[in-house]
């Protein structure tokens, strides 16, 4: 009988013991996912501006449209990464920081960056609950304001023809 309670004892405490560790694990799983999410987002914010640096080049654009070129590119690298607010300021930054260190910045696609890092930093502070974590953002399908006195909220039914 004592080897019975020692046995079941033993049991209790490894599964205790996996429960903790399973804790442990699914903490540290977000942040890498979040740190993959990152390096996959300036990988795509690199290329974004390197090719629209080259194609502006190419074209001969001036420095102006050679910068809106680089924004839209990196606007639309982040907007098809759907990643938040959080995650797509770290990746410009990093981003940033590759290209400039590589000596493939030029200063209207810098300019664009800083650009597109202060509408990230707007969107990540304006929006309502927008933390970088998972579910930040506006809600989605909110009921549009319908002036006056605002929407007529969900599921609101108005009677017709009476």
């Amino acid at each position: 009988m004592k080897i019975k309670a020692l046995s079941a004892g033993l049991i209790l405490r490894a599964a205790a013991s996996l429960v903790v560790l399973g804790g442990v694990a699914a903490v540290a799983l977000p942040a890498a996912a979040r740190q993959d999410e990152v390096a996959a987002l300036k990988v795509a914010i690199e290329t974004a501006v390197t090719t629209a640096q080259a194609t502006a080049a190419a074209q001969g654009l001036s420095p102006e449209d050679t910068a809106a070129a680089v924004e839209a590119a990196v606007q639309g690298a982040i907007a098809a990464s759907g990643a938040s607010p959080a995650v797509a300021a770290q990746a410009l930054s990093a981003a940033r920081a590759t290209l400039a260190s590589n000596g493939v910045l030029t200063a209207s696609a810098a300019a664009a960056m800083t650009s597109v890092a202060t509408q990230v930093a707007s969107v990540g502070t304006s929006a309502p609950g927008a933390t970088g974590g998972a579910g930040s953002g506006t809600v989605a399908g909110a009921p549009p304001s319908s002036g006056g006195g605002g929407g007529g909220g969900y599921g609101s039914v108005t009677p017709s023809g009476n």
